[in-house]
């Protein structure tokens, strides 16, 4: 500043240093936001070790595994050795995977990866085998799955909302549901798999806090929007996860899809998508299936948990099918808290669950919203991460057990419906 000038002369000089300073703190502060974006580390790098092992389907869950994980640059192929546990002997099969190259440059001390993929087939139904992956630079630890039976029977599985943020604290809450259900066959989350979709740092700490889930009980999740980025859409869901591309032709493949286990059907369905666009499928699906037991995955809540949120389209578009064609529990994210409401028919309380559909809507991550009272609901918690433990019985009678419960074993809901 020219402190020799007086008066007004010396007030516009102050000005324009003044304007100076802070327009340069503004754009040092600007590059220092670049920067940081683009120094982005994963606390998890690749190595020459797989790792990131996951189990999903993207064929029969009787007859089929797909199994993928990751390396470094420096490994080129990949193969999964493999024998039926039961078989009592050290002879393997073997299945080579295919390999893709998965980049993110923001990743700045990891920004290659090499993706490996193989699809497992030809196994029997209601078998446990063992598996390892890798090659000659290295093997993972063995590994164990089971294929789905080839008749009616009982089983389990796990379904979570968002997990988002705070993911070693959703991975002890994964490990929970596991320690609770061992037997589970698969688990599903809703979406909103992680904070921000297309930066790899965020899916290498899921995959690190599912470690000895997932390579374990096959993955089944719904696309969310924070998978979703608008401006360029779920590049990394598409691309590390192998999914099935059995779904409507009006989203792109693996973005919505069928899943039959059992007397059970799922639509995992694309609620980030026009609702209008699946329709179609969605009721083609219902008219066919012979499952006992139909479900819903998909993120948009159709009867929100939280204040000021509602996806009327999904509920007008979605839920008339779910009338006409009976969904027996439609499994929800992305309000970030929990709700079940009641049988729900046509936008009213249904005599029991029989003749409407349940919504439920959980959230298994940290990032927690305040729960609204809804004349809908029939039970809500505030401020509670939770996981979902479904039990379908086939002795005598057809019969579901759904039960929620926290971090530490605590029943939070229960409800039990009867075919």
């Amino acid at each position: 500043m020219d402190t020799h000038r007086i008066g007004g002369f010396r007030l516009v000089t102050a000005l324009c240093v003044g304007v100076y300073l802070f327009s340069a703190a503004f754009v040092g502060q600007t590059a220092i936001v670049h920067a940081e974006a683009a120094s982005r580390t994963t606390a998890h790098p690749s190595s020459v070790r797989p790792d990131q092992v996951c189990l999903t389907w993207s064929d029969d869950p009787g007859t089929t595994q797909t199994i993928q994980w990751r390396t470094s640059p420096k490994v080129k192929k990949g193969v999964v050795q493999f024998y039926e546990e039961s078989s009592q002997t050290d002879k393997y099969e073997r299945k080579k995977a295919g390999m893709s190259v998965v980049e993110d440059p923001g990743t700045s001390n990891d920004p290659v990866n090499h993706r490996f993929t193989a699809v497992l087939d030809h196994l029997d139904p209601g078998t446990t085998y063992a598996y390892r992956v890798g090659g000659r630079k290295g093997w993972s630890e063995w590994f164990e799955f089971t294929t789905a039976p080839q008749t009616v029977e009982p089983f389990s599985f796990v379904y979570m909302g968002d997990p988002q943020a705070g993911l070693d604290t959703w991975g002890r809450l994964l490990h929970a549901a596991y320690e609770r259900c061992p037997n589970a066959a698969f688990c599903v989350v809703a979406g909103v798999n992680v904070n921000r979709g297309n930066n790899r740092d965020e899916w290498d700490n899921l995959f690190h806090a599912a470690g000895g889930v997932f390579d374990r009980r096959p993955y089944v999740p719904a696309l969310g929007n924070h998978d979703c980025p608008k401006e360029v859409g779920p590049r990394l869901y598409l691309e590390l996860l192998a999914l099935p591309e059995n779904g409507p032709k009006t989203v792109a493949a693996e973005r919505a899809y069928r899943l039959d286990y059992g007397n059970a059907m799922l639509l995992v369905l694309d609620s980030n998508s026009p609702p209008e666009t699946q329709v179609a499928w969605i009721e083609e699906q219902l008219q066919t299936t012979q499952a006992v037991w139909k479900f819903a995955v998909y993120h948009h809540p159709a009867y929100s948990s939280a204040p000021k949120r509602d996806n009327p389209d999904i509920r007008e578009q979605w839920g008339g099918l779910f009338d006409q064609y009976h969904v027996d529990i439609a499994l929800q994210g992305h309000d970030h808290g929990y709700l079940r409401t009641k049988p729900m028919r046509a936008g009213k309380e249904a005599a029991s669950p029989a003749e409407g559909t349940v919504y439920v809507v959980s959230v298994s991550g940290t990032k927690l919203y305040d729960v609204e009272q809804h004349d809908y609901a029939a039970k809500y918690i505030d401020h509670l991460s939770t996981y979902q433990v479904i039990d379908i019985q086939t002795e005598n009678e057809n019969r579901l057990t759904y039960r929620a419960y926290d971090m530490d074993g605590n029943l939070q809901d229960e409800l039990v419906i009867v075919k």
